[in-house]
């Protein structure tokens, strides 16, 4: 077995590691920045970095569009390298007058940058390669490792409002990443080479619909991923400030828990357990017993939909007019790193296998697309609260999880069809 999509495999994950590590090591302070250094109100300063985000979002489908039909995947990942780069150095010259211009740079970085490296991702195995799906989780990892390590050099850098070297972190961790990925290029297999065999072989017009179809589908259920999954830097935050209690027994004494040490249990949660979850997978595979992609899917949405139920359970407990032990969260915490795994990476393991060829870059934007609406719903959900009781927000919560765990699941054969071998090759029939 050829090494070339092993080594291709660690050097994306490394310029992926490199890209969060620096958009994470800029964005908690980015707000402080704004309002203290260029003179931004608190609502200002939040308004732009919310459009900052979700045009880096947007960015994605004209990027992947682009990506697709001109640029091809591997240039665009240089390009979008290069780019986020520049934009980091710029910040880091702390001028008032380039601050637009900057952010202009990295949306633009970021709207190529996220379409290619997962269709790069995507093109390294065959869709029926169970290596496929572990390539995502794997890219997963890089990324959390990544948005674990860059807040704490960031704040290590920016002690005392030293914003150059701040941006400058930054600045120095996309430039090894644009570095690596501009010197290592040639160890990634060409996405077109993948692209042309499943072209070559006289892909139907009903399949390519098919496909298309599919590509919604998934897209359309990421939706509720990102509003459910952003819960936990809104709802989870402010029902852990007020309606859970402060202190946790251990070993005879107690200890204080609040928010941040929330937050920050859910990344570790993670973290820990996706080496668990590959080796479980990896098992079950060597048993024959695996189940697909969409069916883990399904699981991650009731996965969802039970840890909003906790808490809308714990509402009717008590937590609705006063404090309930810190287990209903944590259990919940739990709940949603398991989901977590069993759809982010994996939504996009399956997004780029169903979509039609030479159109994977702008499944990834359409995906990235997604991500930005729900983070919208996220906001516009966000006015609910204090306006209705936490069970029934919960709850809320918890019926869309299970709607899409519904919807996915009566849509399970059929994608399995369009993941099977013969409609890899061209000759998957219609549901």
């Amino acid at each position: 077995m050829s090494t070339r999509p092993t080594c291709a495999l660690v050097l994306l994950c490394v310029v992926q590691g490199c890209e969060r590590f620096a958009f994470m090591a800029m964005l908690p302070l980015f707000v402080l920045y704004l309002h203290h250094r260029r003179g931004f109100s608190e609502p200002s300063a939040l308004l732009l970095i919310g459009v900052f985000q979700a045009l880096s979002y947007f960015g994605g489908l004209p990027g992947g569009a682009l990506t697709d039909r001109k640029l091809g995947a591997k240039t665009a990942i240089i390009l979008g390298s290069a780019l986020l780069a520049l934009g980091y150095s710029v910040l880091a010259l702390d001028r008032g007058s380039l601050l637009w211009p900057a952010l202009g740079l990295l949306i633009a970085g970021h709207s190529f940058f996220k379409p290619s490296i997962s269709a790069l991702l995507g093109a390294l195995f065959t869709s029926t390669d169970a290596r496929q799906e572990r390539s995502f989780l794997w890219q997963y990892l890089a990324i959390n490792l990544g948005a674990m390590t860059g807040p704490l050099c960031a704040e290590w850098a920016g002690v005392g409002h030293h914003w150059d070297r701040l941006f400058l972190v930054a600045a120095a961790a996309m430039l090894v990443g644009a570095f690596t990925i501009s010197v290592g290029i040639r160890l990634v297999p060409s996405g077109e080479s993948l692209t042309l065999a499943r072209s070559s072989a006289a892909i139907s017009s009903e399949e390519d619909r098919e496909r298309r179809s599919a590509v919604w589908l998934i897209c359309a259920l990421a939706i509720v991923i990102w509003l459910t999954s952003q819960q936990a830097s809104s709802s989870l935050t402010l029902f852990a400030e007020s309606h859970t209690d402060r202190s946790l027994a251990v070993f005879g004494g107690s200890m204080a828990i609040g928010p941040a040490r929330f937050a920050s249990l859910h990344g570790l949660l993670v973290l820990a357990l996706l080496p668990l979850f590959m080796v479980i997978t990896a098992r079950f595979r060597r048993r024959g017993t695996d189940p697909s992609t969409p069916v883990k899917m399904v699981w991650g949405y009731v996965a969802t939909a039970a840890a909003f139920a906790l808490l809308a359970a714990a509402g009717l407990r008590g937590a609705d007019s006063s404090r309930v032990s810190p287990a209903w969260l944590g259990c919940c915490y739990l709940l949603l790193s398991i989901a977590e795994l069993l759809l982010g990476p994996l939504g996009m393991s399956l997004l780029t296998r169903v979509a039609p060829p030479q159109r994977t870059a702008q499944a990834v934007g359409l995906w990235y697309a997604a991500a930005a609406v729900g983070n919208i719903g996220v906001g516009a959900l966000g006015l609910l609260w204090g306006h209705w009781t936490n069970h029934c927000y919960f709850a809320l919560l918890a019926l869309l999880s299970l709607g899409a765990a519904v919807v996915l699941f009566t849509r399970v054969d059929w994608l399995g069809r369009l993941l099977s071998p013969s409609a890899a090759h061209g000759n998957g029939g219609a549901p």
